[in-house]
């Protein structure tokens, strides 16, 4: 190349000052530019809604934005090198960590919800969304943290409110354990309780004491099969008075199907003396027949073991079932068995003494219940068989069923007891099974548990 003049090279020299100046300008606002950005990007890291959190493959907590520190009401000094999985509470730590380590091995995007603990002691409810982050030597998983707690809060009061709260019948949540959580105003119209009242306490303090701890067993049973009961029971108001109410219980089951509350619809159903009356009769008597029902008969039997180790002598239980009575109601229809059913609790309540008890448990079954007989075993046997075979005859006499003239014959089965070691459960099923030997010896004939006191 020629050889520059000096004022050539001076030139030259000014132009590439010149474009380097320029260049220095442009890095200089791409510097600024980067920096705006980085700025805006760190705003929206440490200060957006949701939280950040970054975890090594170990699970380690690496950083963590401003946001995820307070919603974890911690330093962030304190929290990084930590182990996440450390805050889960104690019920979702497993799957957490199965969450975690997959999405390290695998990648991709997850999300799960669980609970996390706070330094205070207390608990919110988080939703996560996370992915990997890195590659394979230095693979990271990226989380980010929603309190979801006012969410979960109003899921559940959505489904509360969906069971219908307010209405003329008395309503009550409580929670699993039977904790009143809140009632409407009718419950306090009806049992006397306010809101301030029965908050806080067990459903207990409406209870009555005409119920066994049997029946409440029941209903808590039927509740964890069913989600559901539906019945008849006596509770007693704050004033001490007792009434009858036709209650409902509803189940509040969870997404998971985990029951997180339940709730009650009652409404009174004794207005006066005469309706108690009625309702107490309906409770222990059969509807056909006007015999005590099974859960009368349960009561009777008590007192007649009682009686019978009080006093030494025996009481016997006599399980009495009609032979052939499908058949005819396979024949003839429900209203002539009915018919049948109702003619032979007559017959059989003419002929037993003034203090037994006739009960029905359904069907064609009877029980009969025999006291104060004989404290000789043998001798109380003969008593039974006696009894038995005088209603045996009658139960045997023809019958006029819609004009049809009809007979029918029974089985009998006998449980003796002195009251000392047999249960109400024992008597009977002693009963019914040796009714069910009577069966299997041609039926209409009498049987005896213990063969020993065979009549």
């Amino acid at each position: 190349m020629p050889a520059l003049s000096p004022d050539q090279l001076l030139h030259e020299l000014q132009v590439h000052q010149i474009e380097l100046e320029m260049q220095n300008e442009t890095l200089r606002q791409t510097q600024a530019d980067l920096v705006k950005s980085r700025d805006r990007y760190m705003d929206l890291y440490e200060f957006a809604p949701v939280g950040y959190v970054t975890l090594n493959k170990s699970g380690l907590i690496e950083e963590l934005s401003l946001t995820a520190a307070a919603l974890l009401k911690r330093e962030r000094r304190d929290l990084v090198q930590q182990q996440f999985s450390s805050l889960v509470a104690q019920q979702d730590r497993e799957g957490w960590q199965k969450n975690f380590h997959h999405a390290v091995k695998h990648g991709g995007k997850h999300s799960c919800e669980l609970t996390l603990i706070l330094d205070d002691g207390t608990a919110f409810e988080a939703g996560l969304d996370y992915l990997r982050i890195g590659g394979q030597a230095d693979r990271a998983v990226r989380l980010a943290v929603t309190d979801i707690t006012a969410r979960k809060k109003a899921e559940v009061e959505m489904r509360i409110a969906a069971i219908a709260f307010e209405s003329h019948e008395g309503m009550v949540v409580t929670d699993p354990d039977g904790v009143i959580l809140r009632v409407n105003r009718a419950f306090t119209r009806l049992t006397g309780f306010s809101a301030q009242e029965a908050i806080g306490r067990k459903r207990v303090l409406l209870v009555s004491g005409r119920q066994d701890k049997g029946f409440y067993q029941q209903i808590r049973q039927t509740l964890i099969e069913e989600k559901y009961w539906q019945g008849e029971m006596w509770n007693r108001r704050k004033n001490g008075e007792l009434y009858a109410e036709w209650l409902t219980i509803s189940a509040v089951v969870a997404p998971d199907g985990t029951t997180t509350h339940y709730v009650g619809a009652f409404s009174e159903v004794t207005k006066d003396k005469e309706a108690e009356a009625v309702i107490r009769h309906l409770a222990y008597y059969d509807a056909l027949t006007n015999l005590p029902n099974r859960r009368l008969l349960h009561d009777r039997i008590s007192q007649a073991l009682v009686g019978a180790t009080r006093s030494g002598h025996h009481a016997a239980v006599v399980f009495l079932d009609l032979d052939n009575f499908k058949s005819l109601n396979d024949t003839r229809g429900h209203d002539i068995g009915d018919q049948l059913l109702v003619e032979m609790a007559r017959r059989i309540l003419a002929n037993v003494r003034a203090g037994d008890t006739v009960a029905r448990l359904g069907g064609d079954e009877f029980v009969l219940i025999f006291e104060d007989l004989s404290p000789d075993g043998a001798a109380a046997a003969a008593q039974v068989a006696q009894l038995g075979e005088k209603i045996r005859e009658a139960i045997a006499q023809p019958c006029d069923l819609g004009g049809i003239p009809f007979q029918c014959t029974a089985s009998f089965g006998v449980a003796l007891s002195r009251g000392q070691e047999e249960s109400v459960t024992t008597l009977l099923k002693n009963a019914d099974l040796a009714m069910y030997k009577a069966k299997g010896s041609g039926r209409n004939t009498m049987r005896f548990f213990n063969s020993a006191q065979i009549g």
